[in-house]
């Protein structure tokens, strides 16, 4: 016989009504916040970063600007315009302010997910207020990057979906594929194929006479993400959400051939002059490389080489369409000629993807990280954390080496869940399902097409880790107890 289910996540049970919990956490994430403050850790908003357009444009032509954009996802170039034209000189106050929205977010969905998930109150109490305070969660949080802003789409999706599976209803369901969406409008690494699979998933799980509802439900969002897609393609020939993507590609490939090898196979023809460049090189180093060119049918933001407000490169410069299909073509050639070289890439990977997640930036070591501010004051926290986590038993991975087991543990239990033919229960039994999916889908995209900084990809995904790590330990003691009582 099975055990008695939970009481529902909407209902109080040991002694904590779910809005008490809540208040309780909120107030705990609003006083730690406070104590970073005055502690002096600042908020780092630097527009710089590679996937953003020139702030300029985003200030006083958004919109044609996220037209032309090609180079990445359009999501934090929006979000960026929004903050600029409703703050200007104060855009770094609003744009910290919006990552404390994201932070209650994040912590209070994972409180809802442990109890959706069948943990007793306080231990979801304690287990989303230990996670607002770890050293990831608060580098992350003073980074104008879009780790954290996906890490809280994605659980603000898994609230979603447990509500419209349990409950059916339409704005649930709604909520999920809108947020679903945001992340496909923003994260390269979730593709419209992804969307697709948690579509297709959604209509298998509902009855048949319910399909329609989860459909209609999908259909703007999904129209809002194939629309990019529609659009790049339109007018740039691409049918994706950014066109560099086989810059990842090459760091995963060609990056790994020794220089002398990569040198011949350019000579050889095998490999395009491209392959020779950094693939973190402004348009400026390619110009020399190509033939000349007429490009002024072209707005100036895709023809001029850097940036002009922050004299940063133009990483969407026209050019690099050129430019990705080349290194698209010399990262299948690689994979081709060198298949086992690139599967040792993969395996590389997937260890990279587990190491310390404040540590993936390639200048962490030599103090050109852009978490230096924030590791200037939490810097011996960060690095007692990291000894605890990732040094055993095998470094860098650490305790995540113990991550498949509970993986395994937890889809037993989710399958059961499903087949008890309770309600509740396949709802609970869903929702861990849509969580390893998640876990699983994120650690295998960060290693199979891309290489290097992969431990930031595993911050999107790390309260679900947390999540189902703790329902594989509260299961296991109650197989344990079961044991004991010889049940």
């Amino acid at each position: 016989m099975s055990e008695p289910l939970p009481a529902r996540p909407d209902r109080a049970r040991d002694g904590l009504a779910p809005l008490h919990a809540h208040l309780l956490l909120t107030g705990f994430y609003v006083a730690t916040r406070f104590a970073l403050d005055a502690a002096g850790v600042r908020f780092g908003f630097a527009l710089d970063w590679m996937w953003l357009s020139d702030p300029a444009d985003l200030r006083d032509r958004l919109a044609e600007t996220l037209y032309y954009y090609h180079a990445f996802p359009p999501g934090m170039n929006l979000l960026t315009g929004i903050l600029l034209k409703l703050a200007g000189a104060s855009a770094p106050a609003l744009a910290h302010a919006t990552f404390w929205v994201l932070g209650l977010v994040i912590v209070n969905a994972l409180l809802y997910l442990c109890r959706a998930a069948g943990l007793s109150a306080w231990t979801g109490l304690f287990l989303s207020a230990a996670f607002a305070v770890i050293p990831q969660t608060i580098y992350f949080e003073h980074l104008y990057l879009y780790e954290y802003p996906i890490t809280a789409l994605l659980l603000a999706g898994a609230v979603c979906f447990h509500a419209a599976v349990r409950r059916q209803h339409a704005i649930a369901w709604a909520g999920f594929f809108a947020a679903a969406a945001a992340v496909g409008l923003t994260r390269s690494t979730f593709h419209l194929v992804w969307f697709l699979v948690l579509l297709a998933a959604s209509l298998w799980l509902v009855p048949a006479a319910r399909r329609r509802r989860v459909l209609a439900a999908a259909c703007v969002p999904a129209l809002l993400l194939l629309g990019l897609y529609a659009k790049n393609f339109a007018l740039f020939g691409v049918f994706d959400a950014f066109t560099f993507g086989p810059v990842s590609q090459s760091l995963v490939t060609i990056w790994n051939l020794p220089p002398d090898v990569r040198d011949a196979w350019i000579r050889d023809g095998r490999l395009s002059p491209f392959a020779a460049v950094s693939v973190y090189a402004g348009p400026r180093d390619y110009v020399d490389l190509m033939p000349p060119r007429d490009d002024r049918q072209w707005p100036e933001q895709l023809r001029v080489l850097e940036r002009p407000t922050i004299q940063a490169a133009n990483y969407n410069h026209v050019l690099f369409l050129e430019v990705n299909r080349a290194r698209r073509a010399d990262a299948f050639r690689y994979v081709q000629e060198r298949p086992f070289d690139y599967l040792a890439t993969v395996v590389r990977g997937l260890v990279d993807v587990f190491a310390p997640s404040t540590e993936w930036h390639p200048l962490d070591r030599t103090g050109g990280s852009p978490h230096e501010e924030v590791r200037e004051v939490l810097g011996g926290y960060e690095r007692a954390f990291n000894r605890a986590v990732h040094s055993l038993p095998v470094a860098p991975i650490g305790l995540y080496v113990l991550l498949p087991a509970v993986l395994v543990w937890t889809l037993r239990e989710a399958l059961r869940l499903i087949g008890s033919g309770e309600a509740e229960a396949a709802a609970r039994g869903w929702l861990l399902i849509l969580c390893l999916f998640q876990v699983i889908f994120v650690a295998a995209a960060s290693c199979l097409f891309t290489f290097r900084e992969s431990s930031r990809y595993r911050f999107q995904v790390e309260p679900m880790i947390w999540l189902l790590t703790a329902v594989c330990a509260a299961s296991l003691w109650r197989e344990r107890k079961k044991t004991r009582r010889g049940v």
